[in-house]
């Protein structure tokens, strides 16, 4: 994107644009790709306006200096490979840093701040693709697209608490001493050293906990408390606080956050279940070709289109892509 269309997504945001500059947006959000852009960015400046709403700040002025404030705080630590999908993400980074720019910018200008220091909590989010999250404790946890992570402000000195929104994968260090708690949802897990998933659906008001190695304590606030182990995934209907604890493909769950997925012989249809999670995006295929095809090879950093145009090769399918991030796969007529 080049910089004047940027220009006029930051303008957008801010509600600053004129009537020929309106008509110049809405001619370019009519492409879909700059659409799914400028409803990404609008969530990041919604959840910020949100935050903000106690204040009221010089807006202009502190437009003026978030240049100075990009990638202060709340940036996630650069990834050791790009993520699939990623033709939106130095357009949506730029809107993360904007907003991560005002949340400091407001929390520095507090009146109470300024007699009543105290430590700065710390904010961890992942747009326009998965990042990594190293934290001060030698923890590390993938955020998924659109996921944010908040430390406690007393975070690594006195407790290892932390609140999840959307997905991540923890790789935890150990430390007996101070016990690592996520909150998500109302669902609280405690660990000492381990590696886990946690997916939350609003749509189905569940929140899916899958443990790859170690053990975890999960409490649901209702006095119950669970534990959870190697190969299990709890399911927690954040509606009726209930869990239910049952073997599950936990390697399926967590394998977006993995460097590589590699397969031997497997099923088109099985495929399919892995590359939906590695790729984020909805893949719909026909009943009768998911245990047609059998195919052998592994996944890096390619994107998704050039792995099907390889299938399609080798086999008669077809591939479509939709606006709404899906693809259907279907045999050749």
């Amino acid at each position: 994107m080049d910089k004047h269309n940027r220009d006029l997504l930051i303008r957008a945001l801010k509600g600053t644009l004129d009537t020929a500059s309106r008509r110049e947006f809405d001619l370019w959000v009519s492409n879909a790709d700059n659409l799914r852009i400028y409803e990404n960015a609008l969530r990041i400046w919604d959840d910020t306006q949100r935050r903000a709403a106690a204040y009221t700040p010089d807006r202009d002025r502190l437009w003026e200096q978030l240049q100075s404030r990009i990638g202060v705080s709340g940036s996630p630590q650069p990834t050791e490979r790009p993520a699939p999908n990623r033709r939106w993400v130095p357009i949506l980074r730029t809107a993360a840093a904007v907003a991560a720019g005002v949340v400091v910018t407001l929390f520095a200008v507090r009146p109470d701040a300024a007699l009543t220091p105290s430590p700065a909590r710390q904010e961890f989010c992942a747009f326009g693709g998965k990042s990594l999250a190293h934290l001060a404790d030698g923890s590390t946890v993938w955020l998924q697209s659109g996921s944010t992570l908040v430390c406690d402000s007393s975070f690594g000195a006195e407790s290892r608490n932390v609140k999840l929104r959307g997905e991540g994968f923890f790789d935890i260090a150990k430390d007996p001493e101070r016990p690592f708690t996520v909150e998500v949802e109302g669902l609280r897990i405690r660990v000492h050293g381990t590696k886990f998933n946690v997916n939350t659906s609003l749509e189905d008001r569940t929140v899916a906990v899958s443990l790859v190695e170690g053990s975890v304590a999960l409490d649901s606030g209702e006095g119950e408390q669970r534990q959870l182990h190697p190969g299990e995934i709890a399911r927690y209907n954040t509606a009726t606080q209930k869990l239910d604890i049952r073997r599950g493909n936990v390697e399926l769950e967590s394998c977006w956050a993995a460097g590589k997925l590699v397969f031997e012989r497997q099923s088109l249809g099985e495929i399919c279940r892995y590359l939906s999670r590695w790729y984020d995006i909805r893949i719909d295929i026909s009943p009768a070709l998911a245990h047609n095809y059998a195919y052998t090879f592994t996944i890096t950093d390619e994107p998704l289109e050039a792995i099907l145009r390889i299938m399609s090769r080798i086999n008669p399918i077809v591939y479509t892509f939709s606006d709404n991030r899906s693809v259907s796969i279907s045999e050749v007529e």
